[in-house]
């Protein structure tokens, strides 16, 4: 896609190599939010039900079940949203009490906001009236259902009621929206929160008369901001931004009170290509001019789309005015459940203000350049099934924008598991079949499982998370947060996915450590499974050398039994186990279907002083009539006491595999070709488990990891020496001092060849900037089919 010469009439100004001084503004903001008791719980849990808000600048904290339960205060919050990470939800414990007043006035008789919808319903899916919109980097975007207001005499006011909850890291918008179910003649509605971080109040006279049904609300911005910080001043009168379409029209703009950002609107955006369920290669790019501001503090800014051309994958990026990524981030939140409003696609960003500067956002959807993009973005569950449940955190991974390839529900809110949706990447129903659709690869899974005499299932508590990196060549998102009611284990997680055209491939670093002494009744580190309507032929398993067993699933095995006892993977890492030709037994090939895999890069558990390498695993008969299993990774030699200090580290890749080389219809002609020899093999997982088992040597740099490739960059002159690689292997280099003028070389027999794999211009890799080094990242996507060995260097020039 070219764009015309209307839009590159209206890029106003040139912006040359975005320094690091010059991205920290827009990135040293951040926010979080949580809650920290938990949002599903056990019967027995009692624990209040509290939402909390995290950001760089204050923190703010509510009981559902109680309004006169409101804290809030500044923070002494690291500059790094990552950093953040490690107090996980504890600061918010100690903010001191604060007062919140919601305040009705009908013909004299006062009513106040005491509870709401989620503070009264039984669980455990209560919380759903407290509905997360978009959550992300910068804006954490709730409503809150069902607002109660009473008189001094206890009596409850007839109305609907919501409270709209936008958190910048600077600023907390509230906003009251009542409809009364009669008419009054004189009225008022007031807010107002008082806290040792200050006061605000706001008032709406209702002088004409409240009539029945009519809606009125009030929006109240708490501005926390101290000095240097990012908070409301970028509203002031001198700020201006204007968007152009990628036709060159300009789009309406305006300060939206409620959301507190400039809101630029695209609805129905007309494009000369095809949308939806294709091979969308072209962009969607937007001009952004942004007039330098008084204050120089960064403009919150979101375009509101409705709908993007494919909302099920894209990755925004923001560019400049030649569409190179300039690194400062883009958060990435989005819905297709609710039918009223259609698919959105709702990016926002802190963009710099210190000079007048234009930015070109690209949207991707199937491409990125030559390869399949990769996202991960924060899906709204709202309007889905219009069930009284979910509407909690729900992430959802893409590569392309063919449907999901994996989902998290994170705050168990629809489902009591962590992994629920997993699909395939580029698979179709044989040779006829169509592409560019949803498929199947067998559903759900879980991470840490675990139970005892008192709480049969360990749910999370202060789980936060940071999107450090939507997309996309390689995205980054890290959780972190504990498990159970006591906080018995610490937790942290780290998934990410990749830009590549032959399969998809979900890593998956978790980390548990115990806080406390626990004795488990049962316990599993990992596990696939759950699924329906799946039946599983076969299972296999083996080690960095090939295959230690294979052994078919008969049909005489029943629901609830064992099929395979607990055994330990023998030999070198990386260990592997894959559902090998399992499939779909309903609605006969309705979806294209495959098969999961698991390989075990790293597994290190200390337990009472004593070191693990080799995993444990074992399957159960899920199903019968057709049999199915699932399989768990266990502790070993069947461990079921933990003490204080105890810990495990896996560094997991799922990935999702066609049965046959007529179902794929990707490019990759390596990857079609093994299957073509090997269709229904356990040597397709072992292909990826020891092919991407890379030796890799770095001059210039450190290593950080081997797989996904992570350099720590030292000198202006990177080596990296690879042996082995699959597909196209993620690399990403750290430390870098700007976002431009590094290039990567493939040397062939001396001789340097640049990667190239762009089709738009300068679409091919993926820049982050680290506020905790003031420093940028770069990801690219090696080639690395073909090649015993391989060598690549990265140079400024």
């Amino acid at each position: 896609m070219k764009r015309t010469v209307g839009l590159v009439a209206i890029l106003l100004c040139t912006l040359g190599a975005l320094q690091a001084d010059e991205s920290q503004e827009a990135t040293s903001g951040y926010t979080y939010s949580c809650w920290p008791n938990g949002w599903r719980k056990n019967a027995n849990d009692q624990s209040a039900d509290v939402f909390g808000i995290e950001t760089s600048v204050y923190g703010f904290s509510l009981d559902v079940a109680d309004f006169s339960k409101v804290k809030m205060g500044l923070l002494d919050n690291p500059e790094s949203y990552e950093q953040a990470l490690d107090h996980k939800a504890e600061k918010l414990a100690s903010l001191p009490r604060a007062e919140f007043v919601i305040e009705l006035e009908l013909d004299g008789q006062r009513y106040q906001v005491e509870t709401c919808q989620a503070g009264q319903s039984e669980r455990p899916g209560h919380l759903y009236a407290a509905r997360l919109w978009e959550s992300g980097r910068y804006v954490q975007h709730y409503d809150f259902q069902g607002l109660v207001f009473r008189n001094a005499k206890g009596e409850t006011l007839d109305c609907g009621a919501v409270l709209d909850l936008v958190a910048w890291p600077g600023t907390l918008t509230l906003t009251a929206s009542v409809s009364v179910s009669k008419s009054y003649e004189k009225a008022s509605l007031r807010m107002m929160m008082k806290s040792e971080a200050g006061k605000w109040e706001r008032r709406l006279s209702v002088e004409n008369g409240w009539r029945q049904g009519q809606q009125k609300s009030l929006t109240m911005t708490c501005d926390l901001a101290s000095s240097g910080k990012i908070g409301s001043k970028s509203r002031g009168s001198n700020t201006g931004v204007s968007v152009q379409s990628p036709d060159g029209k300009p789009l309406p703009v305006r300060f939206d009170p409620k959301k507190n950002c400039y809101v630029a609107s695209v609805k129905r955006l007309r494009r000369d290509w095809r949308e939806g369920y294709t091979d969308i290669r072209n962009y969607d790019e937007f001009a952004i001019t942004v007039n330098e501001t008084d204050s120089k503090t960064p403009v919150p800014f979101l375009l509101d789309m409705r709908p993007p051309a494919n909302v099920t994958g894209l990755c925004p990026i923001l560019c400049d005015e030649e569409g190179r990524p300039t690194g400062i981030p883009v958060q990435l939140s989005k819905n297709w459940h609710d039918q009223s409003m259609g698919p959105y696609f709702m990016p926002y960003a802190l963009l710099p203000a210190d000079k007048s500067r234009t930015y070109l956002l690209r949207v991707a959807y199937g491409f990125y350049g030559t390869l399949p993009s990769a996202s991960h973005a924060q899906l709204s569950l709202l309007g889905y099934a219009n069930r009284k449940a979910g509407n909690g955190r729900w992430d959802q991974l893409a590569i392309g924008c063919w449907g999901e390839t994996i989902c998290f529900d994170m705050d168990m809110s629809l489902v009591d598991i962590a992994i629920t949706d997993i699909r395939m990447l580029m698979t179709r129903n044989g040779a006829r079949g169509r592409k560019w659709g949803w498929t199947e690869a067998g559903w759900g899974g879980d991470w840490l499982n675990i139970a005892d005499a008192s709480q049969r299932k360990y749910f999370w508590t202060d789980l936060k998370t940071a999107y450090l990196a939507h997309g996309p060549c390689l995205t980054d998102v890290k959780y972190d947060g504990y498990y159970g009611a006591n906080r018995e284990v610490d937790f942290a997680a780290q998934v990410q996915t990749l830009r590549t055209d032959d399969y998809a491939r979900t890593f998956q670093k978790l980390s548990y450590t115990f806080t406390r002494d626990v004795a488990a009744k049962h316990i599993s580190l990992y596990k696939l499974g759950r699924t329906r309507n799946y039946q599983t032929p076969r299972i296999a398993y083996g080690n960095g050398d090939g295959l230690l067993a294979e052994q078919a699933v008969h049909e005489s095995v029943r629901k609830g039994e064992s099929f395979l006892d607990p055994v330990e993977l023998t030999g070198v890492a990386p260990h592997w186990v894959a559902f090998v030709g399992a499939s779909e037994t309903t609605n006969q090939r309705a979806k294209a279907n495959g098969y999961r895999a698991l390989i075990v890069r790293r597994y290190e558990a200390e337990i009472a002083g004593e070191i693990y390498h080799q995993p444990t695993i074992s399957a159960a008969v899920h199903a019968d009539s057709p049999a199915n299993l699932d399989v768990e990774l266990l502790p070993p030699a069947g461990i079921r006491q933990f003490s204080r200090g105890d810990r495990i580290e896996l560094d997991l890749e799922l990935i999702t595999l066609p049965r046959v080389a007529e179902d794929y219809y990707g490019p990759n002609d390596a990857f079609r070709k093994h299957l073509a020899e090997k269709p229904n093999s356990w040597e397709t997982t072992y292909r990826e488990a020891k092919g991407n088992d890379l030796g890799v040597t770095v001059s210039g740099g450190t290593l950080l990891r081997k797989y996904p490739l992570i350099v720590q960059t030292q000198e202006p002159e990177i080596t990296v020496d690879i042996k082995g690689g699959v597909g196209a292997v993620p690399i990403r280099f750290e430390g870098l001092s700007s976002n431009q003028d590094y290039h990567l070389y493939r040397i062939d027999d001396g001789k340097r060849l640049k990667l190239d794999q762009s089709v738009h211009g300068n679409d091919f890799w993926q820049t982050d900037y680290d506020a905790a080094t003031n420093t940028f990242k770069m990801s690219f996507n090696l080639p690395l089919d073909g090649f015993d060995e391989s060598q690549w260097v990265l140079l400024k020039e």
